[in-house]
This record gives structure tokens, sequence and C-alpha cells, in this order.
């Protein structure tokens, strides 16, 4: 019997590693009253949606949409004028 391939190896090897941001500093940031849409985006990517529960002003997205989300996701955010994709280390 053949060894069944995890559901990521349909796409496409990731050329490069996204930015992220620890738990406690997206709390900081709550806490601090930066507003979610204005001062930042943070797309939440799970591979089983809403397990755990949600987090209040993200973008929703199941891991295995990601992928062919992309181009849509990016043309979003360009026209929603997000200039720069990071935190506070850029």
């Amino acid at each position: 019997m053949a060894e069944e391939k995890p559901w990521h190896a349909a796409f496409p090897a990731p050329r490069s590693t996204a930015a992220s941001i620890t738990r406690e500093e997206m709390l900081q940031w709550m806490r601090d009253g930066k507003q979610p849409g204005k001062d930042y985006v943070l797309v939440d990517v799970r591979r089983n949606d809403h397990e755990g529960g949600t987090i209040r002003g993200t973008l929703n997205l199941p891991a295995q949409s990601l992928y062919p989300s992309l181009p849509t996701l990016y043309n979003l955010l360009s026209a929603g004028g997000v200039k720069v994709l990071g935190g506070p280390w850029d």
C-alpha cells in the first residue's frame, strides 16, 4: 500500500516564508487599540476552519484554499491600500 501524501503536497512548495508575529504581539496590538482593517490585516489560515474559535477582525481562509486564493487576496489588499506586509520588525 502506497503511503498517503499530506494534503499540502498538492500545492507548489513555498518560495519564501511569510512574516509572522507571536500571539503575544498580536494581543498587545489589540490592547494598544490598533484596529483590524485599518492598522493591520491578519489572515487566519487553518486546516480545520474555525477550529478553536475565531479571531475578531481577521480574514479567515481554510489552509487548503490559500494557494488558489492568493491572486484575489493580493488584489483585494492592494486595492485596499495595504502597502507593507509584515510587522514591527520592518
